[in-house]
């Protein structure tokens, strides 16, 4: 009996060892070989990109910060006395516009070229007029619309983002039915609340009301 002990727990011992290798074998198997994959998120459950905000039109008073530019035509002076009166007042810079070629009959000359829409090579006083953010656009008003000259100062340059401030003479018109050229020309500039100057007092109470210093 003695001799048997020996043998039984020796036995035993491998019987258990047997057993606890099965164990370990079932566990082994029974884990996965790789972590799962989350499902993807359904289209409707993905949160939209915020949209960015749009940039806030520059008030005339924001865009002074850049230097205020004061470009005029004026035939017979009216316009370019208004001009000065602007430029003194806000601390502008003057910028003449002039046709690069004298008109020789100026009625049906000028006529002719607003109503067909053309635009004159001209020539501008000052060569840094996109160096401005706030520009002053005046001139007189002809056949209730402003001179072609006009026209093309506005589409010779960039003036996205830039401050336009239309201001005119006239004996008879307002300014409103010429201020479509602005808004055509320049899509992406802001554009100020036109005057038509012909008041001297007026142009002091117009620039305030924009926020300009005067």
């Amino acid at each position: 009996m003695k001799r048997l002990r020996p043998l039984v727990s020796l036995g035993l011992a491998l019987a258990f060892a047997l057993a606890g290798t099965g164990c370990g074998s079932g566990a082994a198997a029974a884990a996965p070989t790789s972590a799962p994959q989350s499902a993807a998120p359904a289209a409707d459950e993905t949160a939209p990109s915020p949209s960015p905000a749009a940039d806030p039109a520059p008030s005339p008073e924001d865009a002074a910060g850049g230097g205020i530019l004061v470009a005029y035509f004026s035939n017979t002076g009216n316009t370019e006395e208004v001009a000065q009166q602007i430029a003194g007042l806000t601390g502008g810079t003057l910028a003449e516009i002039q046709r690069a070629e004298p008109y020789g009959d100026l009625r049906q000359e000028a006529k002719a070229e607003i109503q067909n829409g053309e635009h004159p090579a001209i020539t501008v006083s000052v060569d840094n007029v996109e160096d401005y953010d706030t520009i002053f656009v005046g001139y007189p008003i002809w056949w209730d619309e402003a001179p072609a000259m006009i026209a093309t100062f506005l589409e010779s340059y960039d003036f996205s983002g830039k401050m336009l401030i239309p201001f005119c003479t006239s004996a008879s018109d307002s300014i409103d039915n010429s201020l479509h050229i602005f808004s055509e020309l320049c899509p992406d500039a802001a554009i100020a609340q036109g005057l038509t100057a012909n008041d001297p007092d007026d142009v002091e109470l117009w620039l305030q009301g924009l926020g300009l210093p005067a």
